[in-house]
C-alpha cells in the first residue's frame, strides 16, 4: 500500500529546513550615497580596479570598496572591505566581508599598509627596496622648475548620463644633478565636471558637515592636522570632490588656479609620468628607488608621497605614453536616500581580530 503524502506537509518540511532570512529592523535615516568605479594600472602599481560605495551621515562615514587585482597571481588578494567612522563614537571599523571578520581602533584608524596586505602571508619585502632621497644616495640635486597650471580645456562629454566639462591640472617638477641631468616628473588630473543638481547639492552640504566634524575631532597633534591644519584639510576633500571646491581652497597660488574649477567632478583621472636621467651612477649602486618628494615643500609632495610607495624605479623611453600610475575614479550616481543604521555597523557574527 503506498503512502500518500499530502504536498502541503512536503511544502512544510522543505521550508522548515530552509534558512531563515535575517530581517534588518534597524532605523531608516537620511543618506547621502555616492556609487563610483575606480582602476589604477601603471608601472609602479599592480593593476586592479573595483567598485566604491560611500554613505555619508552629520557624523557616520562607511566606504565599501569590492576590489579584483587583474592578474591571477593577485587574485588572493581581491576584497571586500568597508572602513567606517563613527565620530561620535570615536572609533573606526574596518569590516572584512570575505573572512567575517573586523577590527575596532580610534577614529584616526588602524595602522594599515597597502603593500603588507597584497605582500601576503610568509612574504617579506626587501630592506633594499626601502624608497631613498637624493640625499640618502649621494646624490646633489636642484629643483629647476616647479610649475602648476590649470586649463579648461573647452572640451565637453556626457558620462553616465551627466553633461561635463573638463578642466586639467598639470604638475611639473624638474631635478637637476651637478652635472645638468634632469629628473622629470608630470603629473596631471583631467576633471570632467557637471553643474550641480539638488542631490549633489545636499549631498555636498552632508559631506562638508562629515569632513567639518571629523576635522575637529582630530587632536591637534595628529598628523593631519600637524602637516596640513583643518583648513589644509578641508582644502584637499574640495580638491577631490567631497566638499564644495568654491568654500574650501589651498592658500596662495595654487588655491587661485584650482579655484577656477567649477562644477562637480564626475571622473576624476590622475597620471604620474616620469623620465630619469639624473644622478644615474649614483642611482646604479642602489638597488632601491629614490622618494622624488623629498625636496617638494607644497601640498602635491602628499598627493606624490602615497603613489611613491606603491612604485619601483623604472627609465621609460618613451616616457610620456606609460604613466608609471594611472588612476581613474568615475561616480556612477549621487543621491539622497532612506539608509538602514545597519549599514554603518558590524554584523553580529562577525569575529573581531584586532582593537586598537
Amino acid at each position: 500500500m503506498k503512502l500518500a503524502i499530502p504536498l502541503s506537509l512536503i511544502a512544510l518540511a522543505i521550508s522548515g529546513c530552509a534558512t531563515k532570512k535575517q530581517v534588518d529592523n534597524t532605523p531608516l535615516q537620511e543618506t547621502a550615497v555616492v556609487k563610483a568605479e575606480y582602476s589604477v594600472t601603471g608601472l609602479y602599481s599592480p593593476d586592479f580596479h573595483g567598485k566604491q560605495t560611500v554613505l555619508t551621515r552629520d557624523n557616520l562615514r562607511s566606504i565599501r570598496e569590492k576590489t579584483t587585482f587583474d592578474s591571477w597571481l593577485l587574485r588572493w588578494a581581491n576584497f571586500d572591505e568597508a572602513r567606517i567612522a563613527d565620530i561620535k563614537q570615536n572609533k573606526s571599523l574596518y569590516v572584512d566581508y570575505d573572512d567575517k571578520e573586523y577590527s575596532e581602533c580610534g577614529l584616526s584608524g588602524c595602522n594599515t599598509s597597502f603593500l603588507k596586505e597584497i605582500e601576503g602571508p610568509g612574504i617579506e619585502q626587501d630592506e633594499s627596496e626601502d624608497h631613498q632621497s637624493y640625499e640618502e644616495i649621494g646624490c646633489s640635486v636642484s629643483l629647476a622648475n616647479n610649475s602648476f597650471d590649470v586649463d579648461k580645456t573647452g572640451r565637453t562629454r556626457t558620462i553616465n548620463g551627466f553633461d561635463t566639462q573638463e578642466y586639467k591640472v598639470k604638475w611639473s617638477t624638474e631635478f637637476k644633478d651637478s652635472l645638468g641631468k634632469i629628473d622629470k616628473n608630470v603629473i596631471t588630473f583631467d576633471f570632467w565636471t557637471t553643474d550641480q543638481n539638488q542631490s549633489m547639492n545636499q549631498a555636498l552640504t552632508t559631506h562638508g558637515q562629515f569632513q567639518t566634524n571629523y576635522a575637529n575631532s582630530l587632536d591637534d597633534n595628529h598628523p593631519l592636522m600637524r602637516l596640513l591644519g583643518a583648513n589644509g584639510y578641508k582644502a584637499i576633500a574640495a580638491f577631490t570632490g567631497d566638499m564644495d571646491n568654491q568654500e574650501h581652497q589651498f592658500n596662495g597660488e595654487i588655491g587661485r588656479k584650482l579655484a577656477q574649477i567649477k562644477g562637480y567632478p564626475i571622473s576624476i583621472k590622475l597620471e604620474w609620468n616620469q623620465k630619469l636621467e639624473a644622478c644615474k651612477e649614483q642611482r646604479s649602486s642602489t638597488s632601491g628607488p629614490i622618494d622624488y618628494t623629498q625636496n617638494i615643500s607644497d601640498i602635491g609632495s602628499q598627493m606624490l608621497g602615497s603613489l611613491v610607495e606603491k612604485g619601483k624605479e623604472t627609465l621609460m623611453e618613451a616616457w610620456m605614453k606609460d604613466p608609471v600610475i594611472r588612476y581613474v575614479y568615475e561616480i556612477k550616481s549621487v543621491s539622497i536616500e532612506q539608509v538602514r543604521d545597519s549599514k554603518f555597523q558590524v554584523p553580529a557574527d562577525y569575529k573581531i581580530v584586532n582593537r586598537g
